[in-house]
Formats: C-alpha cells, sequence, structure tokens
C-alpha cells in the first residue's frame, strides 16, 4: 500500500509539473495550440467559379497571367491520374500551338487572402504535376518552373511579391501519360494578421507549339487558429463564459474554456431558381433549316470556322442521345474523303440572352456527349473538347474570348452512345446582355474522321442568396362529411373548393426510381444537381406546376435520366 500511495503521489507530481510547463508556455506566447486549415477549398472538392479572363478556378481561389501571346486555360480538372485527393485539382494551362511567336517568362497561378496569427508558425504543403504535349530530352530540363510566394499586407497583386520560391518539381510527364504526383511541404512564420498566398506557373522561353499542363492540389496552410487565446494560470478560477458568435462577440481573452474564435461571417450560399434565361435550351421548340449549315434549334445560330472540313447541324431524335424529352443539337464536323485537313476546326451555336442583371451570379448548365464514327486507341484521348464561353452584348460568336473547356472527356462509337454528361458552373454577368455560345473542337488535321457532338437541356439559371426553400406543409382543409379526406382517392377531389386528397406515392421501377421526402432547406435545383438531373424533369415527373413551390414532407419520385 505504502509503494501504491508513493507511485500516486509521483505521478500527481509529473501532472503537475506538466501543467505548470504548459501554462508557462501558454503565457509567453500569448496563444492556445489549436490549429486548423487556414485556406478555403485547398483540395478544390468544394466546387469551382468561371472568372472571366482566366476560366474556371476553385472557389475562394483568383487567379491571374501577364498575357502575351500565348494562350491561358484554368480547368477543373477529374482525370484521376492527376488528382492527388479526391476528385478534383485545379488544372492551369499555357499553350502557343498556333502562336507564330511568343514571349518569354510568361505566368499564369492562382492566389488567396488568408487571415493569420502574426508571428505563429504554419505549415504550407502542395501536391503537383506538370505535363506536355511533346517532351523533348534535348530542351531546357527547367525551362517550366511552379513557384510559391506571398503577400505581407493581404495585397492581391502577384506582381508585387518579392519572396518567390521554386518547388523542385523537377520531372515533365507526357501529357497524355501522367506519372507520379510531387510533393512539396515548408514552413511560414506569419509576417502580419493577413498575407495573400500565390502559387505561380512559369514558363521561361519564347518556344511556340507547346503546351503545358499543370495540375496543382492538396494545397494547405495548417497552423494556429486566428484569434485563439490560451488560459492564463490566474483565470482559471474564473467561471466559464459562454461560446462567441456572430451575436455574442469574442472577448480579448477566453479563460478556461478553450480557445475562442474571432468572429468569422459564413459565406452565404447560393441557390438558383427553376427560370431559364436560355430559350429554346431543351430544342423542344423546334428547329430553323440554315442555307450552308442545316437544322438548328429555333432561337441559336450555328458558326463554323471553315477550311478543309464539313459541318452539318441536325435535329437530334435518337433516343440514346436525348436528355430530354424527344429533340437535341447534333453537331457535326467530318473529314471523311479528306485525306488531311485543318487543325483547330470549330462548329457551334450561340444565342444572345437578354434580361440578366448586371454583377449578380448565374448558373450555365447542359448535357452532351461525344461520338465518333470508329474506335482510335492511338489517337490523343483529348483530340476533341467541347467549349463554352461568353461575351458581353448584342454581338455573335465572335465576340467570344474567354472559351473553357468542358471535362468531358469520354468519345463513344457514333453507333454505341453512352450515358450523356452533365455540366455546370456559375458566372457573374458583366452586362444585361451576353452572348452565350457552345462549340466543339476537333484539335487535329487527320482526315477520314466523324465527329458528333450531342448538347440538350441548355440553361442559365438565375442564382441569389435568398433560395427559395421548401415550406412547411399547409395544414389541409377539412372536408365537409369526411374528417380529412376520403382514403384513398387520387383521381378526383371529391370536396371542390378544397384541398385535392393525396393519392398514393408512385411506385418506384425496379433499380430505376427513388422515391425522396423533402426536407427542410431544400430546393428542387439542389435536388436536381444531387440527383445529376433537372428541375423541368422533376416537376414534370411530379406534377409541380411551380418549382419554387414545393412543402417540407412531400413526397416525389425521382428518376434517373434516360
Amino acid at each position: 500500500m505504502k509503494l501504491w500511495k508513493r507511485r500516486q503521489r509521483l505521478v500527481t507530481l509529473a501532472l503537475a509539473m506538466a501543467l505548470l510547463a504548459s501554462l508557462t508556455l501558454a503565457s509567453a506566447s500569448g496563444l492556445a495550440v489549436a490549429e486548423q486549415e487556414m485556406l478555403q477549398n485547398g483540395d478544390f472538392e468544394s466546387g469551382f467559379t468561371f472568372v472571366p479572363n482566366c476560366g474556371n478556378v476553385g472557389t475562394g481561389w483568383g487567379c491571374f497571367t501577364n498575357g502575351g501571346s500565348i494562350k491561358y486555360g484554368f480547368y477543373d480538372d477529374q482525370w484521376a491520374p492527376v488528382v492527388a485527393q479526391g476528385v478534383h485539382a485545379q488544372l492551369i494551362e499555357l499553350n502557343t500551338k498556333g502562336i507564330p511567336k511568343s514571349e518569354s517568362d510568361r505566368f499564369a497561378g492562382i492566389y488567396q487572402t488568408v487571415n493569420l496569427n502574426k508571428g505563429s508558425n504554419y505549415q504550407f504543403k502542395i501536391q503537383g504535376m506538370l505535363r506536355e504535349d511533346t517532351p523533348d530530352s534535348r530542351d531546357d530540363p527547367w525551362r517550366y518552373r511552379v513557384q510559391w510566394g506571398y503577400t505581407s499586407d493581404g495585397s492581391t497583386d502577384w506582381q508585387a511579391v518579392t519572396n518567390w520560391a521554386e518547388f523542385p518539381w523537377d520531372n515533365y510527364y507526357p501529357r497524355t501519360s501522367p506519372g507520379a504526383m510531387q510533393s512539396f511541404s515548408s514552413s511560414l512564420v506569419a509576417p502580419s494578421d493577413k498575407i495573400t498566398l500565390f502559387v505561380r506557373v512559369w514558363k521561361k522561353w519564347g518556344t511556340t507549339e507547346k503546351e503545358l499542363d499543370v495540375d496543382l492540389d492538396a494545397i494547405s496552410l495548417w497552423g494556429p487558429k486566428v484569434g485563439h487565446v490560451a488560459c492564463l494560470a490566474d483565470d482559471c478560477a474564473k467561471p466559464p463564459q459562454p461560446a462567441c458568435d456572430q451575436w455574442n462577440p469574442c472577448p480579448p481573452v477566453n479563460p478556461c474554456n478553450g480557445p475562442c474564435e474571432n468572429n468569422t461571417e459564413t459565406p452565404p450560399v447560393l441557390a438558383c431558381s427553376a427560370t431559364n434565361l436560355a430559350k429554346n435550351g431543351n430544342f423542344e421548340w423546334g428547329f430553323n433549316t440554315w442555307n450552308g449549315f442545316g437544322d438548328v434549334g429555333k432561337n441559336w445560330k450555328p458558326f463554323t470556322n471553315g477550311g478543309a472540313a464539313g459541318y452539318g447541324f441536325y435535329n437530334e431524335m435518337w433516343a440514346p442521345v436525348v436528355q430530354s424529352p424527344t429533340h437535341g443539337q447534333l453537331i457535326e464536323i467530318n473529314t471523311k474523303g479528306l485525306m488531311v485537313g485543318d487543325q483547330d476546326r470549330y462548329a457551334g451555336i450561340y444565342q444572345v440572352i437578354t434580361g440578366l442583371k448586371p454583377g449578380a451570379t448565374y448558373q450555365f448548365s447542359m448535357w452532351g456527349e461525344l461520338r465518333e464514327d470508329a474506335v482510335h486507341p492511338g489517337d490523343d484521348p483529348f483530340r476533341y473538347r467541347v467549349q463554352w464561353g461568353f461575351a458581353p452584348g448584342s454581338g455573335n460568336a465572335g465576340s467570344i474570348t474567354n472559351w473553357t473547356e468542358v471535362p468531358w472527356n469520354d468519345i463513344f462509337v457514333r453507333t454505341s452512345p453512352g450515358p450523356l454528361s452533365s455540366f455546370s458552373t456559375q458566372f457573374v454577368a458583366p452586362s444585361s446582355r451576353v452572348v452565350l455560345g457552345i462549340r466543339g473542337w476537333k484539335k487535329w488535321g487527320n482526315g477520314a474522321r466523324e465527329l458528333d457532338i450531342n448538347l440538350d437541356d441548355i440553361s442559365l439559371q438565375p442564382c441569389s442568396t435568398q433560395p427559395q426553400q421548401a415550406l412547411p406543409r399547409p395544414e389541409p382543409k377539412p372536408c365537409p362529411g369526411f374528417d380529412v379526406c376520403p382514403e384513398p382517392n387520387p383521381q378526383s377531389n371529391p370536396c371542390p373548393g378544397f384541398d385535392v386528397c393525396p393519392g398514393p406515392t408512385p411506385e418506384p421501377g425496379p433499380g430505376e426510381c427513388l422515391t425522396y421526402i423533402i426536407q427542410p432547406g431544400d430546393t428542387l435545383g439542389m435536388i436536381a444537381v444531387a440527383h445529376h438531373t433537372t428541375v423541368a424533369a422533376l416537376a414534370a415527373g411530379n406534377g409541380i406546376a411551380n418549382p419554387n413551390l414545393i412543402y417540407i414532407g412531400q413526397q416525389i419520385v425521382i428518376c434517373p435520366p434516360r
């Protein structure tokens, strides 16, 4: 027993000394040890936002380039071999193909402003990969570099950075044969309470006919939370304070009740309405015949860039390549009968959309598919692309300069189509009128090829921070002669002037449809995105006259797209 008490005293003394040491360190630093991730969307799993003059940039990040005779691109890369974690990465492209002369020292990158604790130590980490279309061992082995840096005052001017440091990423893989992702980490002592972190790609030389693709992922800045302070020894007798939030501001010190986080306001979540500003986006209003082009959906206009290729526009009614319900737009680029065609052949459609609010956010969505006449396993897997873009005003497709690729990478055989793919992104309207364009791109000048592009369910929806959410279900009106409604009567309303009696929930087909119960905060738009369908399909399939009016507890049937 004496031995046990002696051991107990030793343990108690050790714990007391450890506590005293921790309090001494806390008093010296004035900061708690609570740490967190400081960057927003560093893994790019929280989505992308379209940024004019750049492209699709990870939400929460900004972008920059230094222009010149070169093409830049920012994309949501979902190709598994170039994604470090999750299913998304930021792709940055610097491209001089088709440009006879380019300048040296071309830059493109991303940045984010973060609040830190001045003087605290943070750990910066990142993963990435460099790919080139035609790597040549005779070229300068350091012709491309990836760098990071920061401004100490929160400035978002990348040219104000004076501390650029290179990542030791020296491997350049073929663009279509990626290798292993490379990593980098470094410590950073916060020079102030706010910094802007930059990551940039550097193409050193003015070489032409080169395409550099750089994927960035798993970007992290880990360290002490902002505004966290330690409990001091003489504060520990004080009663715990209530948690702080935007209604109960944080005091300077939060004694003995854990660290106190500074008041930060969560950005509002945008919700997009069911209104479609793109006329005839589902092509069910019919088609017009354009001389020299073919059949183009009403309210849309066709365009091509001619050259050694044939073009066709058709009213597609083949069910496997129509999203809903019976019509779609088919665009064809064809070099059959030609030994050699011209590279970079384009064909597409555009529409002038009016009634936009400058500075407001809009969501662009569509469905589609690429098909080719036969399998060509030796060809570039990215030989065909679909792009979208917009320009202010009432011009034509020629006024669009921000063409951005849609990540549709599957190319099916023309007579054996696969499932249609969806695409959705958001952008800020530059004016009350915009030219919205969609085009197919055949990159190479090879002959004897036929590319068919199917487009359907094109929409442009206004978004706001005040979503129309599901409402509480109203109490049913009494029905004379019944307590509420007779059971069952799904076909008619036995009580004119009163609520229609609910019918039984439709039985879903095996493995095809599912029943969903509307939850608080739901919108049809959110449900449509989550289940890869459209608001129009949900409304039509469930007899919903007003897509903005749904009720908590309401049952709907969700069927997958054909």
